[in-house]
């Protein structure tokens, strides 16, 4: 009984000290995610059926934040992520390209090393060239929407490698044109690192 008396003692005492330790290194809570990747980009538009995909490039900066609930995090970020369709007319497929900075923020919910997310999103568009007008007549400077997706996050060194996809659903009508209705769709897939602060 004496032993394991003492056993016992020494096993909490071992356990209240590694919880110490523990929290001595526990960090803030917030992770700093640099990301990069592409942007499968369409768009819907009324009355047409000739669109098609385009593959582009999208990159950004989150910054993931407990919120002291578990599990769940707030991921508010800044990307550049570009947009657009591949219409055919009578020149053939043409590409156009609306280059957006778009600012999401995103509920997520991890369960292991994987979660899922969603939020809204606002992009501001960054120009507009001479193709674009040609085609598309005047168009809004500001696009509102909503992302959803899911992804993994494996551990590596001091942080942790992220693969995420994810589903962009704009509900503005960037068109200014009368009876024109052009709303952009895309589904991302990116590449990042985690890291902690």
């Amino acid at each position: 009984m004496k032993k394991f008396l003492a056993i016992t003692a020494v096993v909490l005492g071992l356990g209240v000290q590694a919880q110490q330790t523990k929290e001595k290194t526990k960090d803030s809570g917030i992770e700093l995610i640099p990301k990069a990747g592409i942007n499968i980009a369409t768009q819907s538009v009324k009355n047409l059926d000739g669109e098609k995909s385009k593959t582009s490039f999208q990159a950004g900066l989150g910054v993931n934040i407990q919120t002291g609930l578990s599990n769940f995090s707030i991921q508010p970020e800044v990307n550049f992520i570009s947009k657009g369709a591949k219409i055919k007319n009578n020149f053939g497929n043409q590409t156009y390209n609306f280059n957006y900075i778009e600012i999401p923020v995103l509920a997520k919910y991890s369960f292991g090393p994987l979660y899922v997310n969603a939020g809204p999103s606002i992009g501001f568009l960054m120009g507009k060239n001479d193709k674009i007008k040609a085609a598309y007549g005047k168009t809004k400077t500001v696009d509102f929407g909503l992302q959803m997706g899911a992804g993994v996050a494996i551990p590596a060194g001091p942080g942790k490698v992220i693969v995420d996809g994810r589903y962009n659903l704009g509900l503005t009508n960037i068109s200014d044109e009368k009876g024109v209705n052009v709303k952009n769709r895309g589904f991302a897939i990116s590449l990042g690192y985690a890291i902690p602060l």
